[in-house]
């Protein structure tokens, strides 16, 4: 095959002004497109219907690589708007650039691969528009958001030595041998006595499980970002200070510290923050630890990196059995940056941004918004 360069940065379509679209909302995917052709239709280059079929194609298969990635309930939610978003695609592809294209006579195809860039936002918040179109009620819908993610680190670890049970059975046995001899016309016996021993050695081992202490961080960067995007997407969030304040129920940092000692909250403390969201009017709670991890050195940037574990749960408090009706995780989000401190900022704001999308992407497929 002919493979003619084109240089990565010949734009197809317009660069969105003034790069206001953050990082974190573009994702860039690429593609490729092979397409006949007849004898006839080229001189010395490609000719432009052939080619601009074999750019729109490697485009839609971009998308189609891009949409594999869904999770199963974005997924859900996209399949009921999928012919819409794909006859305007052009306003979820916010720039496409030819990398590679060529001909092969002897094949007669004409390739070429593309690198498009595609505006999450945009799509995400057709999708969070469509979420009503399933047929599904709840008087949670339209109710306010609040919500306790707490983000805490390693403190302290216990080890136990590992408990080993030793048993051994020792076994004797007896045997006798007797012979006879004839000495000067008399007979005599002779007996010769053998002991054998046997041990039988095992046990067991016993090994008790770590007990791990946490200490809790600051959860402004979480509860900051998780508000950003559950308000972007038409939530009404309520601060669970605020709950408490109105309303009363477990105080914050009685809920921190039952999380700084284990991974559930207790049925006494869930019950008062469930009754107390109740009583300020809220259809959803929501529940979760933002568990930093250790830092390293990213081997590609050579920056900080920290790993943040994220699991959570969410309830329709509406009626008097809370239903839980989405979770997170648990999964992993990693942050980079100079210093350790910065990286595991980082990672715990991406970890609450893609946390609070994941409920979303939940609760839009079962039509509660």
């Amino acid at each position: 095959m002919v493979l003619k360069k084109i240089a990565a940065g010949l734009m197809l379509c317009s660069v969105l002004a003034g790069s206001g679209v953050a990082h974190a909302s573009v994702v860039e995917v690429r593609g490729k497109a092979d397409v006949p052709f007849q004898t006839g239709f080229f001189a010395s280059g490609a000719d432009a219907a052939v080619r601009q079929k074999a750019i729109e194609q490697a485009k839609i298969g971009a998308w189609k690589r891009y949409t594999a990635t869904f999770n199963p309930a974005r997924l859900q939610s996209y399949k009921l708007v999928e012919s819409e978003i794909l006859a305007n695609l052009d306003e979820y592809i916010i720039d496409l650039s030819v990398i590679d294209e060529g001909l092969n006579k002897e094949a007669q195809l004409f390739s070429v691969s593309i690198r498009a860039s595609i505006n999450e936002a945009a799509l995400s918040a057709r999708l969070n528009s469509s979420g009503g179109e399933v047929q599904q009620s709840s008087a949670a819908v339209g109710a306010p958001f609040t919500f306790m993610f707490v983000a805490r680190e390693v403190e302290s670890v216990k080890s136990f030595d590992t408990r080993r049970t030793d048993m051994s059975v020792d076994e004797s046995e007896l045997s006798a041998n007797q012979s006879g001899a004839m000495r000067g016309g008399s007979a005599s016996l002779e007996e010769s006595k053998k002991e054998v021993r046997k041990t039988t050695t095992g046990g067991s081992s016993l090994r008790k499980a770590n007990e791990v202490e946490y200490r809790v961080r600051s959860g402004a960067d979480v509860d900051a970002a998780m508000t950003e995007v559950l308000a972007g997407y038409g939530f009404d969030v309520v601060g669970y200070a605020d709950v408490v304040a109105n309303c009363g129920g477990a105080a914050p940092a009685a809920i921190e510290k039952e999380f700084s000692e284990s991974d559930e909250m207790s049925v006494d403390s869930r019950k008062r923050v469930i009754d107390a969201a109740r009583a300020c009017e809220a259809g959803y709670f929501a529940v979760g630890t933002l568990d930093v991890g250790m830092h390293d050195v990213d081997p590609v940037t050579g920056n900080q990196r920290v790993h943040v574990s994220v699991r959570g749960q969410v309830w329709d408090i509406t009626a008097k059995l809370p239903r839980r009706v989405a979770s997170v995780g648990p999964i992993q989000f990693a942050g980079l940056g100079p210093d350790p401190e910065v990286a595991a900022r980082n990672a715990l704001r991406l970890s609450a941004e893609q946390s609070a999308r994941m409920i979303i992407d939940q609760l839009n497929a079962k039509g509660l918004r």
